[in-house]
């Protein structure tokens, strides 16, 4: 009907019932008759808000307080301060990570997995640039050495790099005429036909299938066996349908959104120079398909189709231009 193709994508539901707290002890407290009863029941609404409160508050005084000696930009003078061993602040690091893995799952976080990334890898949104993480620049050892001792199932691929915490799912609409957006996907699929005719594709798919494809969760049509999974609508440019009509309106994308994520990493350094900074990074409302944008030590982004045919437009107009000039100069 508007030109694209719509796709369903299946994504784990998650624990908690997002919900005012006001609202909901107005409701419960509705369903008692008495008001002796009614007060009282108020009154234990307060006790158990003081108690999750109080619970709260120790947990982030102690988390902050080891934060301090890890804090990338002041941690390094706290930590000289304190005059600690090697061993003592390798200690002092799986507590800080003990403590902040324990708030993020009261809190209602959860880690990314391999394929949840995988599904939100599969597609562009807004960012149109390819992104990857410069491992060389991330250090390898704190989070291995922390789920060594804290064991976690299904960890994702990334995790002694870093970890990326999610909660909430959103969604995300975008309205535009996405004119060079939808040059690049024409050149794109220009692209793929070329490689298929070529029969050079088939090189590239001989080394993906080496490798073991997991299941990802994603799927065009919903599934009554699994009612425990939440299903989302991702409308998006490469599914478009290619005609003058299509590139010439105005059109409406749509991709799910994490409302909240936290990545935590550390950088890469030298042996005899340990850097200690942990960096804890909160990001709101990031589009799935755009969570290139919140991975730690990016390289430069690679050039995108569109790009390529630029440069080469460039390089042949130039490479004329500078022929005719000798010929001219010869002559």
């Amino acid at each position: 009907k508007d030109g694209v193709v719509k796709e369903v994508i299946r994504l784990e539901r998650e624990s908690v019932i997002p919900i005012l707290k006001p609202k909901l002890v107005m409701k419960l407290s509705y369903l008692i008759e008495q008001d002796k009863d009614r007060a009282e029941f108020m009154k234990l609404c307060r006790r158990v808000e003081y108690t999750v409160r109080a619970w709260y508050l120790l947990q982030f005084e102690d988390l902050m307080q080891l934060y301090a000696l890890f804090d990338p930009v002041s941690g390094e003078k706290s930590l000289e301060q304190q005059s600690l061993t090697r061993d003592e602040t390798e200690t002092l690091e799986l507590n800080f990570l003990t403590y902040l893995f324990q708030i993020m799952d009261k809190s209602n976080f959860k880690l990314l997995s391999d394929e949840e990334n995988e599904v939100a890898h599969s597609g562009q949104y807004l960012l149109n640039l390819p992104i990857k993480v410069d491992e060389s620049k991330v250090d390898k050892t704190l989070l291995s050495r922390y789920f060594k001792e804290h064991p976690h199932d299904n960890l994702p691929a990334f995790a002694d790099k870093y970890i990326v915490f999610r909660r909430g799912i959103g969604i995300d609409q975008t309205t535009d005429y996405f004119f060079m957006e939808k040059v690049d996907v024409i050149i794109s699929r220009a692209w793929r036909f070329l490689l298929r005719v070529t029969m050079i594709e088939k090189l590239f798919s001989r080394k993906r299938q080496l490798k073991p494809k997991k299941d990802t969760k994603k799927t065009d049509e919903v599934n009554d066996e699994e009612p425990a999974d939440l299903f989302v609508e991702r409308i998006r440019l490469e599914k478009m349908e290619l005609s003058i009509r299509n590139l010439l309106r105005k059109m409406t994308i749509q991709e799910p959104t994490f409302e909240r994520i936290i990545v935590v990493y550390r950088r890469a350094s030298k042996e005899t120079k340990k850097d200690r900074g942990i960096f804890v990074k909160h990001f709101k409302n990031i589009p799935m398909a755009d969570m290139e944008l919140v991975l730690p030590e990016k390289k430069n982004p690679s050039l995108t189709p569109m790009d390529w045919v630029l440069f080469l437009i460039s390089a042949v107009l130039g490479l004329g231009h500078s022929s005719r000039f000798s010929r001219n100069a010869k002559g």
